[in-house]
């Protein structure tokens, strides 16, 4: 669009936001082409664009200029509070001879809870309309993908259209329809990595109809094969002139028999090591560029297995101009080492699992310039309701201070690009991008804050200059307790226990309604467990509770033992009560109370909430929560004059009492 119009005016009680667009340099691109939910924005001669946020639905972002790589970023009203508001600088990538944009993504399958979903949950994929119903699920997602010139995804599934016998003698072994190939190809995907532990769960005939469906989609893989010499078979890929090479392998055999690694004249998944890496990097041709995926380390940990960091860091060493990790489940932290990009855990993109961790997602965006980095971009996705969307809001901030906190030990930074962020080395001056907040200049509450009331950004760690107050700081493990995201795209919520008397309302402001008739209890609370918790930590509960009328309210935590089966736990788990409120007149009221987590003997946690009419009226009390969190923190009280010179990564703070 030409430079130099006029910003529209702002229509009645509405926010208007101002972005930028700008090169690498930081210099202004006063000729890019904006749209807003496909409709245009005018760009001026700064590079600076405006848009309006009036309603509850997202906001497509799609940016694009002649001679750089288009990109589209997603915003939500909970992105912004109150008057006019800058979006981020959104910084666009030169296209050269010799650039390749690539992407990768997450654990993927097509199977379990998509068609037979939990009691009370919608179908998300009915059995004679997979197609249709597979391609609705990355609907989404699609116009993040196809902007790629290569894009790659974690293939953790095999494929059939007719019933598979002779699984694995192993704990946990599924399969997906073979439209499940046709629709990641739909969706803009051009490879899937087989190296997993799923790939050969029902040995030679489900990876035969698996190879078969992928080659009728004309998607490429490698990673599994009918002997050890086919499933160690790199992909090469010609983009644009440039050979790639694409390597995956699963880090493990398995204890059981038949193993799932393929071994000499056996089949199954390409088993990873160092040796193995050595070998079979040494046989790429030295002007290739190397793309290799490791399945590995351990499941829903922050941090990668040492035998998986040793491992993806020997890769680099043997020549990997790229390593990637996966199998967690969770998202993890990367690395720049030695100029190479390493990616401990992709996480989930297409899955059906619940806890609520691996709810946090994203994308990776990797730009090469032949077999040099040039640069690499995280997108933040949340898997809402087992469908990989952007994240938006607070669930976006979750996913982007997760990601810095835990590449920072790694000496790799996040840097804020749009809604997105850029991956770096720290560099020397990293300690300066320490987030200082004088408390003096702030109106403190007893109730854990949201950073980002604060204007505080995701990707920083942040201290809090205080002389003579306290301060602690800490992590939501909840990251939807606002409920902003709730039912976004056309997702049904899986998190929170819902009825006919219990529901997330669709309105300007969606919050967790609660009917409750006369002189009754009802119970909500977590749908299912928590695993990724701390052990003994203490924690907080927040939030904001709506009364119409006099109401009690009791806050339970309940634990999964190590031995507990889920629907055993589920139903009659160790139930201990934790704190609680009663609410005697009408209105808004904030509320928070502290206990320690579990200290032994627990695999998971989930918090239950049951709520009791006293209002003494016949059609009882409605009762309504908003801005719940759970913060796990991450500090002692601390205090004085200067910030801690260890301040963390963090999602709430909590000022308490004066020294």
């Amino acid at each position: 669009m030409a430079s130099g119009g006029t910003f529209a005016e702002s229509l009645p009680d509405s926010l208007v936001v101002t972005g930028r667009i700008v090169d690498e340099a930081r210099a202004p691109i006063f000729n890019a082409v904006v749209s807003i939910n496909a409709r245009p924005a005018v760009v001026n001669e700064n590079g600076e664009y405006q848009f309006v946020v009036d309603s509850a639905e997202p906001l497509l972002i799609d940016i694009s200029a002649d001679g750089y790589y288009r990109v589209v970023h997603t915003v939500h009203r909970s992105d912004f509070t109150g008057g006019s508001q800058q979006f981020a600088d959104v910084e666009l990538v030169r296209k050269t001879s010799q650039r390749r944009m690539l992407v990768f993504a997450g654990d993927t399958m097509l199977a379990r809870r998509y068609f037979e979903p939990r009691a009370g949950e919608p179908v998300l994929v009915r059995s004679d309309h997979i197609t249709q119903d597979g391609q609705n699920l990355l609907r989404t997602i699609k116009p993040y993908i196809e902007l790629a010139d290569f894009a790659s995804v974690n293939h953790e599934t095999q494929l059939s259209s007719g019933k598979l016998k002779q699984p694995l003698p192993k704990s946990v072994t599924f399969y997906s329809p073979t439209e499940l190939a046709s629709i990641l190809r739909w969706a803009g995907f051009d490879y899937v990595a087989l190296g997993n532990n799923h790939t050969w769960d029902y040995q030679e005939k489900g990876l035969a109809s698996t190879t078969r469906a992928l080659d009728e989609a004309e998607l490429a893989y490698s990673g599994a094969g009918i002997d050890e010499a086919e499933a160690r078979q790199p992909h090469m890929a010609q983009l644009g002139g440039q050979s790639y090479g694409f390597l995956s392998y699963v880090g493990w055999a398995g204890t059981f028999s038949p193993s799932q690694a393929a071994k000499g004249k056996k089949g199954g998944a390409a088993l990873g090591g160092s040796a193995i890496f050595k070998e079979d990097l040494r046989k790429i041709p030295g002007s290739t560029v190397s793309v290799l995926q490791y399945h590995s380390g351990l499941e829903y940990s922050e941090a990668p297995a040492m035998s998986e960091r040793m491992r993806l860091r020997e890769a680099v060493d043997q020549g990997a101009d790229l390593a990637l990790g996966h199998h967690p489940h969770v998202i993890q932290g990367f690395e720049v080492y030695r100029n190479r990009l390493v990616a401990y855990s992709l996480g989930n993109f297409l899955f059906d699992q619940y806890h609520y961790t691996t709810q946090l997602g994203m994308l990776l965006y990797v730009w090469m310039d032949g077999e040099e980095l040039h640069r690499a971009e995280v997108v933040p996705m949340n898997i809402n309701g087992y469908v990989p969307t952007p994240a938006t809001g607070r669930f976006r901030f979750s996913v982007l201070n997760r990601l810095a906190r835990l590449s920072r030990p790694y000496n790799t930074c996040l840097r804020e690009n749009g809604a997105h962020a850029i991956i770096e080395s720290c560099g020397k001056g990293a300690a300066s991008d320490l987030q200082v907040v004088d408390i003096g200049g702030i109106e403190t509450k007893k109730e854990p804050v949201h950073l980002s009331e604060l204007g505080l950004s995701p990707l920083n760690p942040a201290a809090f200059k205080s002389e003579g107050q306290m301060y602690r700081l800490g992590t939501d493990i909840l990251h939807g307790g606002d409920f902003e995201h709730s039912g976004l795209y056309g997702t049904s919520d899986r998190a929170w226990i819902q009825n006919k008397a219990i529901s997330i309302s669709n309105d300007a402001s969606r919050v967790l309604r609660i009917r409750v008739p006369q002189n009754e209890v009802t119970r909500t609370g977590m749908k299912v467990f928590e695993r990724t918790f701390t052990p003994s930590n203490p924690t907080t509960v927040r939030g904001r509770i709506h009364t119409d009328g006099a109401a009690s309210v009791k806050f339970s935590l309940q634990r999964r033992r190590m031995d507990d089966e889920l629907s055993e736990a589920l139903d009659s788990g160790p139930t201990k009560a934790v704190g609680g409120l009663r609410v005697a007149h009408a209105g808004w009221h904030d509320f928070s109370f502290d206990f320690d987590q579990p200290r032994i003997s627990t695999r998971s946690v989930r918090l239950l909430v049951d709520v009791r009419d006293d209002s003494g009226r016949s059609d009882g009390t409605t009762v309504l929560f908003d801005e719940l969190a759970w913060v796990e923190w991450r500090t002692p009280w601390l205090g004085g004059g200067d910030a801690a010179p260890d301040a963390p990564f963090a999602t709430h703070v909590q000022f308490g009492s004066s020294l």
